[in-house]
């Protein structure tokens, strides 16, 4: 075991023990702001993922939503990356790649459900879906009458 091992095994223990007596109580949950709309990144719940992750070389940030990430990337970040963004099933993530200026997505059957709307809803109104059946239930259970159902190419373009 390196000495960096050994370091992190001591902490952890350390920690633990605080936790269990008492003079220490873990984080539950973290609170970021986005840093492309300053809003506040809404927190996974028991019921449905809301944060988006971009992973830039060693970076990892959060987004509220999949819009932010995209026109974040599209200023902020040359190159390389990864964007994990949520869909309308628990803990089923979409991930979406740039290599060599190239988007794809796993799945590829990916649909991202566009309504306007006030961005402080935009965790529920750009959301990530299979494919565009599910889009269009999504759409419907969630009451938007005005929704479009975009590819990630045109999800991308409209990003600003």
């Amino acid at each position: 075991m390196n000495f960096i091992k050994k370091i992190r095994t001591i902490a952890g223990a350390i920690g633990l023990a605080a936790v269990l007596t008492g003079t220490m109580t873990p984080a539950m949950a973290h609170e970021t702001k986005c840093p492309y709309c300053k809003l506040a990144v809404t927190q996974d719940t028991k019921e449905q993922d809301n944060e988006v992750l971009l992973r830039v070389g060693n970076k990892r940030i959060e987004y509220r939503c999949v819009m932010c990430a995209f026109a974040q990337s599209k200023t902020k970040f040359k190159g390389d990356l990864t964007i994990v963004a949520p869909t309308n099933v628990k803990s089923k993530k979409v991930t979406i790649t740039r290599k060599g200026g190239q988007w794809s997505a796993d799945p590829s059957t990916v649909v991202f459900v566009y309504q306007k709307g006030n961005h402080k809803e935009c965790q529920e109104l750009y959301r990530a879906v299979a494919d565009e059946k599910t889009a269009a239930a999504y759409a419907k259970n969630k009451g938007f009458k005005e929704a479009k159902f975009l590819t990630l190419a045109q999800m991308i373009e409209i990003s600003k």
